[in-house]
């Protein structure tokens, strides 16, 4: 009996041994169940935060272009980078043409860039990375027919394809639409995935084409002030009384006398023609037009924000840029807005440039990265604003979160500074 009950205990223990085993097993095994549904229940909470702190810089955004449309160079930095909002913060970046791998913030001006529905095949060919194939299928996509432009696409040349569709054959809705373009890929447009230790000597060659290309720009055939401008060509007496009223009686009847009655080009054409002063025409060119003064224009390049790559694109020499880029800090500092300061940089060969530039953006856009508290998630949005209406308002949104976060975040001590790592 002594042996039988010994062995019986030895059993006992067993059992319980494994029920033990077995009880913590299960205790491990719903402990790491439970961690897994919080860090899931956290990480969605984080997501949710980080799309709401991006909707509320939506509205930031807004009210900046409501309160400061017209002194945005006022603002700094802290204005733009990490700002907290609700659950988290947020950084406004934007290209930074010169040098990408170093951080620029802030809002970017969409008249910087080429508008896809204006400009010409010439100006598409001069853009850094553009091939003929691209610049003429570019044309081909928004003209109204189905005429092959040299090297170009119409609809022929999709059909044939997979997914098998047309020419658009109207305008460009937005830049992702050149994703449907034959000759475009998507390293070309928003550049490889990967330059880490690759040595790239132009921006396009990090960042893609996208950020030379708009289809917003668009403007009203008006001053600053608000004042209807007047053609130079087709109302000459209203003419007159602007040099008068900007300069002097005596000025004007020179100066339209020196013109003559033949159309001038453009109103850089109307100065230079008219013997003007760089300090007489500064008094008058956003008063003046050579277009339809009921017309709205579309895409027109500012050249005070302009890169090197669209001033170029617009038929402007290297050694002309040059010259512009050298002057261009210190006049949008001491006269914003303006275009004057090309007529006395270029003289004569400013002639023809007025139908292609114009000195101040309507349109602007914002790559919001907005970021969770704890730093799990994290969102980014682009949106555009026309600020054009009495109250500006968002044209276009898309979450561009696929695209990652901007390295230059993660390589700026002041934009890591709260929350700005995954």
């Amino acid at each position: 009996m002594p042996r039988r009950d010994a062995h019986n205990r030895g059993s006992v223990l067993i059992v319980a041994m494994v029920v033990l085993f077995a009880l913590a097993g299960l205790v491990l095994t719903l402990n790491r169940s439970a961690r897994v549904d919080m860090a899931l229940a956290a990480n969605s909470q984080a997501t949710r935060d980080a799309d709401s702190v991006a909707r509320g810089a939506e509205q930031y955004v807004l009210a900046i272009l409501t309160n400061y449309r017209d002194s945005l160079d006022d603002l700094v930095e802290s204005d733009f980078v990490n700002v907290p909002l609700g659950q988290g913060s947020f950084t406004i970046v934007k290209p930074n043409y010169d040098d990408e791998s170093l951080p620029s913030w802030g809002l970017m001006d969409e008249s910087s860039k080429l508008n896809l529905n204006s400009a010409n095949i010439d100006q598409l060919r001069l853009l850094p990375g553009m091939t003929d194939e691209l610049a003429g299928s570019i044309i081909d996509w928004r003209d109204e027919d189905e005429n092959l432009t040299a090297s170009g696409a119409e609809s022929g040349n999709y059909l044939g394809t997979a997914d098998g569709y047309r020419a658009k054959n109207a305008n460009f809705e937005c830049v992702e639409e050149l994703m449907l373009i034959k000759g475009m890929t998507g390293d070309l447009l928003y550049g490889p995935p990967n330059t880490a230790g690759v040595v790239v000597t132009e921006y396009y060659q990090h960042a893609g084409l996208a950020d030379f290309f708009t289809a917003w720009t668009l403007e009203s055939n008006a001053a600053a002030d608000g004042t209807r401008r007047v053609n130079v060509n087709t109302q000459r007496t209203e003419t007159r009384e602007v040099l008068r009223d900007k300069i002097s009686e005596a000025r004007a009847a020179e100066i339209m006398s020196r013109v003559g009655v033949l159309p001038a080009l453009d109103v850089f054409d109307f100065a230079y023609r008219g013997g003007m002063t760089y300090d007489e025409f500064q008094l008058v060119e956003d008063y003046l037009t050579e277009v339809a003064t009921t017309a709205r224009i579309r895409g027109r390049v500012n050249v005070n924000t302009a890169p090197r790559e669209v001033l170029v694109a617009l038929g402007i020499d290297e050694a002309n840029v040059d010259a512009l880029l050298a002057r261009r800090t210190s006049e949008v500092q001491s006269n914003p807005g303006s275009r004057a300061w090309v007529y006395d940089v270029l003289k004569d060969k400013s002639v023809n440039l007025g139908r292609l530039i114009t000195g101040r953006g309507r349109q602007y856009s914002a790559d919001i990265v907005a970021t969770s508290r704890n730093g799990r998630a994290f969102k980014r949005i682009r949106i555009v604003i026309d600020t054009a209406p009495t109250t500006p308002r968002i044209v276009y949104r898309r979450d561009i979160t696929d695209r990652g976060r901007p390295a230059v975040l993660d390589s700026s001590p002041l934009a890591t500074a709260q929350g700005g790592t995954r």
